[in-house]
């Protein structure tokens, strides 16, 4: 029996080490949606995409983990904390740049920028959020 769905053993490591292994096809939401800060327009047309499209994808926390159509019609029955976090925590980035703003008023990571002489260019920071 050929069991469809996500395998976790493609694209991110450790399966870089062996480069002859292909991406599965399975299509996780949360990437669009952790995206949406560095790509606005085409993680909203993504989501949207997904939404519009793929009713299964879609449930009561909304979207579930991933979506396989590449051996038959699979998605996921989980939805996974950690990959709803990044979503609710990036789009909230998007919306006010409340999550951005908190984190760099911390101590530590102020003075691990100014260690590594790193410094806001406020022109380039706009333009990713627009």
């Amino acid at each position: 029996m050929v069991q469809i769905g996500y395998s976790g053993g493609y694209g991110a490591s450790p399966s870089i080490e062996d480069l002859d292994k292909q991406n599965d096809g399975t299509v996780s939401p949360c990437g669009a949606a952790g995206s949406i800060v560095f790509t606005p327009k085409l993680s909203i047309k993504a989501l949207e995409y997904y939404y519009n499209n793929f009713p299964k994808l879609w449930g009561k926390y909304g979207f579930k983990d991933a979506y396989n159509l590449e051996k038959g019609e699979w998605y996921s029955k989980e939805v996974i904390g950690i990959d709803k976090g990044i979503s609710m925590i990036m789009i909230e980035n998007y919306l006010s740049e409340t999550i951005w703003n908190c984190f760099m008023k911390n101590k530590y990571v102020q003075k691990g920028l100014d260690i590594l002489e790193i410094k806001k260019n406020e022109k380039q920071h706009k333009q990713v959020l627009i």
